[in-house]
């Protein structure tokens, strides 16, 4: 009887093509399905084709690029990093002086 190993990938990261953790391969994904729905948009309002298609390429490649280059100055969990760290304050204010008040008690 043969043996086969079982759970190769526990503990790995989801990776495609270069792009570590799946908030990446989220943000891909929406960036290039939006790409896709203002090419359609343009399309349907009547540009020409010659216009639309370049820029639903040159947007596509721009997008790919931007996510790309993200995912490798970053890595799996530094878009988390970076969302975390815009979401913290700059300063805490404390207008009443009720707090060093009780710590002389």
């Amino acid at each position: 009887m043969s043996h086969y190993p079982l759970n190769k990938g526990v503990n790995k990261p989801v990776e495609f093509q270069g792009l570590v953790g799946s908030r990446y391969i989220f943000l891909l994904l929406g960036g290039l399905g939006g790409v896709f729905l203002s090419f359609i948009a343009l399309h349907v309002a009547g540009l020409n084709s010659y216009l639309t298609l370049p820029l639903a390429l040159g947007g596509g490649f721009a997008w790919v690029t931007r996510v790309f280059a993200l995912s490798a100055k970053y890595g799996e969990h530094g878009a988390m990093k970076q969302t975390a760290k815009q979401r913290q304050p700059q300063r805490l204010v404390n207008r009443t002086p009720r707090l060093f008040k009780d710590l002389t008690r």
